[in-house]
């Protein structure tokens, strides 16, 4: 044989050998979801509400499992006043959906996402009258709380919920209010007549 055939022969054996062993290399599957969460404009009032949108991203290589349903909130979306305490945006005693939350798989690349405007209307926590009473929100910081949870194992009861959380800022300034002063809600008077 002359020297070129055997080369040849060689490298195909080589090529081939190295093809079976790349074969048996296999990468684990990771699992990575990520959470973002913008706020914009940096300044609201009511004239230009403050929009909060969330963003939850599978990025990894396998399925993850999250609440769906309409008795579940798939990503929850709080926000908080400049006393570290929750505000309410909607009616505290408003009727939800009556029906049971469940699961819903989110795939490798697919995506879930979620919306919050801030007005400046809260509601009034720990009222007796509905529908509950609001209020103008008073100038300040306030602070969105975006979550969201998955689980890695298939529906069922959950074996241990992985839990994400994101927090940004913005400043509220309702039209009026002086500079520098946070104004506190008013509570509820009820008043009988011939008291």
């Amino acid at each position: 044989m002359t020297l070129l055939p055997r080369i040849a022969m060689v490298a195909g054996a080589f090529a081939v050998l190295q093809a079976g062993c790349v074969a048996r290399i296999m990468r684990p599957n990771i699992t990575a979801v990520t959470l973002s969460l913008a706020t914009s404009p940096a300044a609201g009032s009511p004239s230009q509400p403050i929009a909060a949108e969330v963003r939850v991203r599978n990025v990894g290589d396998t399925r993850v499992w999250h609440c769906g349903g309409c008795g579940c909130d798939v990503i929850s979306l709080r926000v908080l006043g400049s006393d570290g305490r929750e505000v309410w945006l909607r009616d505290p005693k408003a009727v939800g959906p009556a029906c049971p939350p469940g699961f819903e798989p989110l795939d490798p690349g697919r995506e879930v996402t979620g919306r919050l405007v801030f007005t400046g209307t809260l509601f009034m926590a720990g009222q007796d009258t509905w529908p509950t009473p609001t209020y103008p929100a008073p100038a300040g910081t306030y602070t969105v709380v975006a979550g969201f949870s998955y689980e890695i194992s298939a529906p069922g009861p959950p074996e241990e919920w992985i839990p994400l959380e994101r927090r940004a800022t913005f400043t509220w300034k309702p039209r009026g209010a002086p500079a520098g002063r946070i104004c506190e809600p008013q509570q509820a008077r009820h008043r009988t007549r011939g008291a």
